[in-house]
């Protein structure tokens, strides 16, 4: 992000360098209190300096000033400090030094550094404050707080101009949408007062996990993570994120159901790590930012096919192996390309716990799924058929994936791959 360059201020600092550079020289009333307080401070006579002196005094703060301003100028507060410090103990230490033979009057050059660094403070405060403002309103509700303090402090981390970069992007939508419309076609503000309070719990945990709302949906919102700031963990922040999500759902479950009449709510969320483009522009004090790629269309197809596997939250192969599948809990749940000659995607659902993960049932279910896509690719469809009919026996198994598998294997059987099989199913997302 480009921030133009603080004129107006530096023209300021100027000015008042110029104004004690004037004053000194021509011994203005000002420059000579200042003078004789230092008499007082040093028992010694700087009014009446000899013209070396003066000449020194006038070279100490058009150097010291110089250095103040380029260093504002380039918004190096720190710096700006470490120069009036500098030039203060510099004086300091030329007064004692000098003070038996007459010392140059040092303390009017030290006043007007410290005037040129407190108006530079000033001005680069008001300009941080206004920076903050802009990227509120062009990220109210989208980016966490903290990053946007980050970015006004150094506007070089939002790259407007574009950059390739891995993010995650999570799709999240409301299942049954339209049902729900249904039940509200004849009172559309209480409608829109429940998605209101379904949908930003969910938000706030994208935004207490780090990442950034990026475009809301008919039925709900994405967001992605490590953009436009670096996010090392991005993937596994976003699976804290489902996480805390689909806690969220559970809490709205027990208060809104019962307030609003409604059964049980339930949403989708898909999950995708990949290469996007992300950046965008500034136009007239208005910030524009977003990612665009295959991961962002990626994420919000599973987010619709997440419906037909059951489980909440569908996952790729990229963000269980980013998230660590050792501090997650993942399952596969299909081999899927879009098209022949697609690359097939393993797909993978997010238990809602990440102690799942040590569970002797997850096991048992990834080692029934593990033979299940095996019988699948050797097109062997009796075995397969009846490693899906114990599986769906299993305490707390979810009868929508196995009605899934089983309608694989009879639409198989009608229509057989045929040799070299990759053992992914492609029609399904056509």
């Amino acid at each position: 992000m480009t921030v133009p360059k603080p004129v107006i201020p530096t023209l300021v600092t100027v000015a008042i360098l110029l104004l004690g550079l004037t004053a000194l020289a021509l011994d203005w009333p000002v420059m000579t209190l200042f003078a004789g307080f230092q008499d007082r401070l040093t028992d010694a006579s700087a009014l009446a300096q000899p013209v070396w002196m003066k000449n020194m005094a006038l070279g100490f703060l058009a150097v010291a000033g110089a250095g103040e301003i380029a260093a504002l100028w380039r918004e190096k507060l720190a710096w700006a400090g470490l120069i009036a410090a500098a030039a203060l103990a510099c004086g300091l230490y030329a007064v004692l030094m000098l003070a038996p033979t007459g010392a140059p009057n040092l303390l009017g050059p030290v006043i007007v550094l410290l005037l040129i660094l407190a108006a530079g403070v000033v001005a680069h405060l008001a300009r941080l404050e206004a920076l903050k403002r802009d990227l509120r309103r062009a990220f109210a509700d989208s980016l966490p707080a903290a990053a946007i303090d980050r970015i006004a402090r150094d506007p070089s981390l939002l790259a407007l101009e574009g950059e390739t970069r891995t993010v995650t992007v999570l799709a999240c939508g409301l299942r049954s949408l339209p049902e729900l419309a249904a039940l509200f076609r004849d009172n559309p503000k209480r409608f829109t007062r429940l998605l209101e309070d379904i949908l930003t719990p969910l938000m706030s945990q994208v935004l207490r996990h780090g990442g950034v709302i990026d475009k809301l949906t008919a039925d709900g919102f994405t967001a992605y993570w490590n953009a436009p700031l670096e996010d090392l963990g991005h993937a596994a922040h976003a699976c804290d994120a489902a996480h805390g999500m689909l806690a969220a759902l559970g809490e709205a479950n027990r208060t809104l159901a019962p307030r609003y009449d409604l059964p049980a709510l339930d949403i989708g969320v898909g999950v995708a790590t990949g290469p996007v483009i992300a950046g965008g522009f500034a136009h007239r004090g208005r910030i524009s930012y977003g990612v665009t790629g295959d991961a962002v269309a990626l994420a919000a197809r599973l987010q619709a096919l997440s419906r037909a596997y059951g489980p909440a939250v569908i996952a790729t192969e990229e963000t269980r192996r980013q998230a660590g599948p050792e501090d997650f809990a993942f399952l596969e749940v299909d081999y899927i390309a879009q098209g022949q000659g697609d690359v097939p995607l393993r797909l993978y659902a997010l238990m809602e716990s990440r102690a799942a993960k040590a569970s002797p049932k997850l096991r048992a279910l990834a080692t029934f799924h593990a033979h299940i896509f095996e019988s699948f690719k050797a097109q062997r469809w009796d075995q397969a058929r009846a490693l899906v009919e114990q599986c769906s026996r299993l305490s707390g198994a979810c009868h929508t994936l196995y009605e899934l598998y089983l309608a694989r294997i009879r639409y198989f059987e009608a229509n057989p791959p045929g040799p070299g099989w990759d053992g992914a199913f492609r029609p399904v997302l056509k």
